[in-house]
């Protein structure tokens, strides 16, 4: 298994969530209180994707550093 494979199967399933949070979202919200408290999920599951993106892409860039 290599860590290419596991970061792009971590990275379905944050979007997957993504994508749960909208759905409740564009469905409607029983109040303001959980509308803001999905806003905050969806922006802490958009902030974990991108800094997964960038250590990944390091990962990437060190394995091909080490081949040349």
């Amino acid at each position: 298994m290599s860590v290419v494979w596991i970061g792009q199967k971590f990275l379905k399933e944050i979007e997957a969530q993504k994508e749960s949070v909208r759905d409740v979202i564009l469905a409607g919200t029983k109040d303001f209180a959980q509308y803001q408290y999905l806003c905050g999920r969806y922006s802490s599951l958009v902030d974990a994707e991108n800094s997964f993106r960038e250590l990944l892409g390091k990962i990437q860039e060190d394995a091909e550093d080490t081949r040349t």
